[in-house]
């Protein structure tokens, strides 16, 4: 099982190194910051809020890191991801959209907590 983990991990981190550059909205740019200071060690200061509720969530468990989802923040961002920057590791078959009125993951699962209908 903790090789299973590893694995999905790995393959999770491949596959957002190579679909979220193309995924984060261009025009979006991350506000002026010290690059060589990790996106978590600069969050946990400036929105504490915002980095409890991931680090509490199974991303901030699993030590996801904020790239994955928002993309570098210098090259490409998105302050909001897509639905399809989720989908590069949650395919499709974790559930069904033809069963939801949902039209984004983020119409049930909350912010950075990714909590379900909060």
């Amino acid at each position: 099982m903790k090789y299973l983990s590893i694995s999905l991990l790995f393959l999770c981190l491949a596959m957002t190194i190579v679909i979220v550059p193309s995924l984060a909205n261009k025009s979006e740019k991350h506000p002026p910051v010290d690059f060589t200071v990790g996106c978590a060690e600069c969050h946990q200061d400036v929105t504490p809020e915002t980095f409890a509720s991931w680090a509490a969530s199974d991303h901030g468990i699993m030590n996801f890191g904020c790239y994955m989802c928002h993309g570098d923040g210098e090259v490409n961002f998105a302050k909001k991801p897509l639905d399809t920057s989720c989908m590069s590791c949650h395919d499709g078959k974790q559930y069904d959209r033809k069963k939801t009125p949902a039209k984004s993951c983020y119409d049930c699962h909350k912010g950075h907590s990714l909590k379900f209908h909060e």
